[in-house]
């Protein structure tokens, strides 16, 4: 809506008036440092975009050119460190840590894909597309950064280098499963046409059992190669389960 009531979301979310919002973004007002944590946390900024702000709130209420120029000084050294920061490039694979950190919640890898698509291009929009707190999403955004896992270029962030797998005998597998699929489930509450859930519990023989495991092996290879060569426009999740009721016989 090009920023229209958003004086008022942000005066709700730190309790006061909205006529006080309205004067410190015409500039006849500064904020207080309480309210300025509030800020950042409702535009969703990160732990060095958060750090930055207070030294500008900082700055702009001191009272002394002696105090102004400390505060400007701590900024300086603020901009260099986090333009360092932006320019390391993290070669190596994930650490195990890392991996059960982005493993840990459906919504690490949601938010990696959501940034391919273009209407979702900031913090705010895929955290209203996902329902998802903007301080969440900040902090999802900047692990993913920190990790190449997604880049910004000039303000427009992709899909990066760095890629994820999590194969059949990680320690990361059941977290990941059990993630999508209470996903799956909460989307069953309000299924669309465009949603798709079957549950067919069959007794059949050994052989077509077997056969029905490749046919659904092959439709996830072919899936994957169309996803792949496709344009990124919608966020979508396929869950298979083909598993045996009750007891296993191992062969």
């Amino acid at each position: 809506s090009g920023g229209h009531g958003q004086f008022r979301q942000l005066s709700l979310h730190l309790g006061i008036n909205s006529v006080v919002i309205s004067q410190v973004f015409r500039g006849d007002r500064e904020i207080t440092l309480e309210q300025a944590i509030g800020v950042t946390e409702f535009l969703g900024f990160n732990e060095i975009e958060r750090d930055y702000f207070i030294l500008l709130v900082q700055k702009a209420r001191a009272g002394t050119v002696k105090l102004k120029s400390i505060f400007e000084k701590q900024i300086q050294e603020s901009r260099k460190s986090a333009e360092h920061l932006k320019n390391r490039v993290k070669h190596q694979k994930l650490t195990e840590d890392d991996r059960a950190t982005f493993y840990s919640q459906w919504y690490y890898s949601a938010i990696r894909l959501g940034v391919s698509i273009s209407e979702f291009g900031n913090v705010s929009k895929i955290a209203e597309h996902l329902k998802l707190d903007r301080l969440v999403v900040a902090q999802v955004m900047d692990f993913l950064l920190k990790n190449k896992l997604i880049v910004d270029r000039q303000g427009v962030f992709d899909l990066g280098p760095q890629v994820t797998h999590v194969g059949h005998d990680s320690p990361f597998v059941n977290r990941h499963h059990t993630n999508w699929r209470l996903k799956a489930m909460q989307s069953m509450e309000h299924i669309t046409e465009d949603d798709l859930f079957y549950t067919g519990p069959m007794a059949l023989s050994q052989n077509v059992a077997q056969d029905i495991r490749k046919t659904l092996t092959d439709l996830i290879s072919k899936t994957t190669k169309k996803v792949a060569d496709s344009d990124s426009e919608v966020l979508r999740c396929l869950n298979i389960d083909w598993f045996s009721v009750g007891e296993k016989k191992y062969r």
